[in-house]
């Protein structure tokens, strides 16, 4: 095998064996042994020209090449190795295809090049045991180069089952071995009218298999989905691939230019090429042509004549027994013995958890576009650069396909990012369809204004006032919000699923509806022409308020895990109503945002929720004192800033002093008593939070009770106080316990977990840790389980265990950037900063000493920023400048404007002082005070820039 595996222009071998099925059913007692024999054979035959078989499906060899030749001698050794086998009586033919194109080798040995692929597929598949088909581009590159008694018979142009323009292919023929077969298995060998496409079929592998085996169940297959589904397209596939079932042929009907639902039969007739028998009718003639025959109708877009496409169907299929019907609706034709399979959209990535740039083409929507646009653009290369602008493309465009080629058509004009940012306007810029296409195939907005047009009144109400919802809907919302006395909704509901306008999906152990989102935008614009936009706006906002104050309580209940899930559910709805709200109805606007705020917390939406947060504060000047107060505890908790956390906090304190909502209070008092803890005064500390616990148990919340105890335990982890910590966090965790509150258990486990480690059992810490990582997992909040996470990775860490530490801080890290929590990100990387500085490896710990410095810059956190001055301090220290990491030092003590060593883990303040120890050993008493006194002297900002030039950091 050569050291170097193929990949740029590659030569593919794709081989399996003749009637397979058939053999291993005549011989079940020696299959496995045959089996076994042939793929020695060939792996011997790959092995000898230095082949790489990347994956071998049952019978099936896969083989890549770095030349033509290397894949032409592979193939000639094993043909004639397997013909001079003695099989018995069950010899093995072996068919074999070979082609030369594109593709590149990925990480785990499989190969991205489908067009590639997908050529040597069909090509192998057109041949015969024994026989040795290869493509015009591999013939170019070894015509001159055949080994003697080896020869090229031209077989013509070809028409292979991908349906596009025909091929050009050679066999191979071998002196000594057969090289006389049946008539090749491509398209032209059948009769049939399918029209030669001038694109590739791209996927819908899994549709492939699941519909040919319908058809071979089923006499009537109904293709049904939305508009631009791609159901013509997968139909004439699966037509192609079944050519061979139906030896009186397979006859494409198209019927989307009729009108009149009489010509139905007669366009058939034509289409097959018969005439109408004198006196009998079209239907009759029809009827006495297909009675004897085994044969496939493709009925194509029946669903503007549905009633007589069924009638019709119905009449042939009882009186022709031999015959099956493959028909594509936006709705199912509705008679007996029809199975009704729905067309999907195409897969496509998603947004928010974009893949790498190596995955990204796995997505058959990716890999539409792609080939679409090399059409427009032959130097057309996915990139670092434009892949979140392609993934956006298919993912907004809900992976259909028709509106991906119309997208692929405008790089004639557009970049891929300027694509991307105009589908806000798509049906202005979905514009650019073929000529020659049918007209509702020419631009997005006909494509929907043709299934639009075909309802009725009642079904056109219902689908413009869905358009309000976001994310898909539930039947109780559709009929709080849709509702009208004119018609049932239900039903109607029905009828826009049947007519592929509205998509049915089970989340939370209940029925969801969804539009996709051409169509979402296309019925907002009907809704806005009706004059109802305001209205449903208004009613979508009442029902997602009245859901969220509803759920808001029971988050704090056993009922915790039940509720999240439904929020997750409506979690667009909710963005939706706040964006609509904010700016025409502040105070519900308001009231939404108090109401949400603490599931975002649970959920992990920190920057999100944040953002929201912002926005109903600067809603308006004169909001009402009550609301005000809850907004600002609010905020004191989402916000990243520390200085902006203590401002809100003592704010939002005063504000609820003015009213009589001690709960709020409470609350607001628990939050602002953990933040002047962080400045080390615990004292002050201590009181506002024994206050607040004393109104939440007055008010008999046992929640906020627990909360208050983990302030409290919190306050004497830092004190050191362990044994009065551990006490309080074993409290709360019993009342969360007894409360259900899955929340609180979490957090009163992270908080026992990071009070043990403390006292330095760092495995016992790991142990209380994972129970709560469990917890956190279930019920998917994900901020509780970076935070664990976070406490994990240093526990680890303190054990000496820095891989498994890594591995922790790196999924914490992952989470923490996905929510947007910034003070995650910078506790991971502090962390990861001292394992690289425990590892020597001074250029990853400058790495995230950086890191950690701009972040904690931008969130204003002093103390952090001393954290990191003095981090670097440690890695000049250990590079041989003590004096420096002194100066640094003392600094970052003076900056901070209080006692530093009471707001970091003992273990880290343990290993500061023994860097301090180091310092002042290696210095002396007389140079150790100066150099300190020296950092004292400097701002923030110089201490800042001496630590940069100190690292000879840009």
């Amino acid at each position: 095998m050569t050291n170097s595996l193929p990949s740029g222009t590659v030569t593919f071998l794709f081989t399996d064996i003749e009637g397979s099925t058939k053999l291993a059913q005549e011989h079940p007692d020696k299959w496995e042994t045959l089996q076994r024999r042939h793929h020695a054979i060939l792996q011997s035959a790959m092995d000898a020209h230095n082949g790489y078989v990347f994956q071998i499906i049952g019978d099936a060899f896969c083989v890549a090449f770095n030349t033509a030749n290397e894949a032409i001698l592979s193939a000639i050794k094993s043909q004639t190795d397997l013909h001079a086998e003695h099989w018995g009586a069950a010899p093995i033919k072996v068919r074999m295809g070979i082609h030369t194109g594109q593709a590149q080798i990925k990480d785990k040995g499989d190969y991205q090049g489908y067009l590639s692929m997908s050529r040597v597929q069909r090509l192998m598949s057109a041949g015969h045991g024994g026989q040795i088909l290869i493509s015009m581009a591999t013939q170019e590159l070894i015509r001159d180069e055949l080994p003697e008694n080896i020869s090229l018979r031209d077989m013509g142009e070809r028409r292979l089952k991908d349906l596009i323009r025909p091929k050009h292919i050679y066999q191979l023929d071998i002196a000594d071995l057969p090289v006389e077969f049946p008539a090749l298995k491509t398209l032209d060998k059948y009769r049939h009218n399918l029209p030669t496409q001038m694109t590739s079929f791209i996927g819908r592998e899994k549709e492939m298999v699941e519909i040919k085996q319908a058809l071979a169940e089923h006499r009537l297959i109904t293709l049904t989905g939305s508009g631009g589904a791609g159901k013509t397209r997968l139909s004439l596939q699966v037509a192609a691939d079944a050519l061979d079932q139906f030896p009186n042929g397979i006859w494409f009907v198209e019927l989307a230019p009729l009108t009149d639902p009489d010509l139905i039969p007669q366009t058939i007739l034509t289409t097959a090429e018969m005439q109408t028998q004198q006196g009998k009718s079209a239907l009759e003639s029809l009827t006495d042509f297909l009675r004897e025959k085994t044969s496939l109708l493709v009925l194509d877009n029946c669903e503007h004549l549905i009633d007589a496409c069924a009638k019709i169907a119905d009449t042939l299929l009882n009186a022709a027994p031999n015959l099956k019907i493959l028909a594509s609706s936006r709705e199912a034709l509705d008679i007996r013995g029809e199975q009704s399979w729905r067309v999907p959209s195409l897969s496509a990535p998603d947004v928010k958890h974009l893949p790498s740039l190596e995955q990204l083409s796995q997505y058959e929507a990716v890999r539409l576009f792609i080939d679409r646009a090399l059409l427009t653009q032959p130097h057309f290369v996915i990139t670092n650069d434009n892949a979140p602008s392609v993934a956006q493309i298919c993912y907004q465009l809900d992976g259909i396909p028709l509106a991906i080629e119309l997208a692929a058509a405008r790089l004639r004009m557009l970049s891929v990012k300027q694509i991307a940012a105009r589908l806000d306007d798509r049906f202005r810029l979905l514009t650019g369809g073929s000529r020659t296409a049918l007209p509702r195939q020419q631009t997005l907005r006909a494509l929907i204004d043709w299934s639009y047009d075909l309802l009725f009144e009642n079904e056109r109400i219902l689908l413009r006032r869905l358009a309000v919802f976001s994310g898909g809907c539930t039947l109780e919302a559709v009929e709080q919000v849709c509702a009208s006395t004119e018609y049932d909704v239900l039903d109607l509901l029905s009828h826009l699923v049947d007519k592929s306008l509205l998509v049915v999906e089970e989340q939370s152990d209940q029925l969801r509806y969804r539009i996709l989102e051409s169509v979402r935008q296309y019925a907002r614009e009907k809704l806005l022409e009706a004059g109802e936009g305001e209205q449903i706006r208004e009613q979508h906002l009442d029902y997602f308020l009245k859901l969220a104050l509803k759920s808001e309580p029971q988050l704090y209940t056993a009922k915790q895990l039940e509720t999240i899930g439904i929020l997750e559910d409506e979690h667009n709805n909710f963005q939706a109503a706040l964006e609509w709200s904010l700016e025409n109805d502040v105070d519900n606007g308001q009231a939404l945002v108090v109401a949400l705020w603490w599931s975002w917390e649970i959920r992990g939406y920190v920057s999100e929720g944040w953002r929201w947060i912002r926005k109903a504060l600067s809603a308006r000047p004169d909001t009402p004192t009550v609301m005000q107060a809850k907004l600002l505890s609010a905020a004191g908790w989402m916000v990243q800033n520390a200085i902006d956390r203590g401002a809100f906090a003592e704010k939002s304190v005063a504000l609820f002093r003015e009213t009589n909502d001690k709960v709020g209070l409470a609350f607001s008092l628990t939050m602002a008593g953990a933040y002047v803890s962080m400045a080390s005064d615990f004292v002050q500390a201590s009181v506002m939070i024994e206050e607040g616990r004393r109104l939440f148990a007055e008010a008999g919340n046992k929640w906020g009770v627990r909360n208050a105890l983990c302030a409290l335990g919190d306050i004497y982890t830092l004190k050191g106080d362990f044994k009065k910590s551990e006490s309080l966090f074993r409290e709360s965790l019993a009342l969360s316990r007894e409360l259900g509150d899955v929340d609180g258990i979490q957090v009163s486990l992270l908080g026992l977990g990071w009070s043990i480690e403390e006292q330095g059992e760092h495995s016992e810490a790991i142990d209380i840790c994972m129970e709560g990582l469990s917890y956190a997992k279930t019920s998917k909040t994900k901020r509780n389980m970076a935070t664990i996470l976070n406490l994990m990775g240093v526990a680890a860490f303190q054990m000496g265990s820095y891989a498994l530490s890594r591995d922790y801080l790196e999924e914490a890290l992952s989470l923490c950037r996905e929510m947007g929590d910034q003070e995650g990100v910078l506790r991971a990387n502090r962390t990861l900063g001292k394992i690289a500085l425990a590892e020597r490896d001074y250029v990853k710990a400058r790495y995230f000493a950086l890191e950690c410095l701009k972040l904690s810059q931008k969130l204003e956190d002093i103390a952090y920023i001393a954290l990191s001055l003095i981090m670097f301090g440690q890695i000049i220290q250990v590079k041989g400048y003590p004096e420096n990491f002194v100066r640094l030092l003392g600094n970052a003590e003076k900056i901070v404007h209080f006692d530093l060593w009471e707001t970091v883990s003992h273990s880290s303040r343990n290993q500061i002082k023994q860097a301090v120890e180091s310092a002042r050993a290696a210095l002396g008493e007389e140079t150790y005070n100066a150099a300190y006194a020296s950092g004292r002297a400097m701002t923030m900002d110089e201490d800042i820039e001496y630590a940069l030039k100190s690292l000879q950091v840009e």
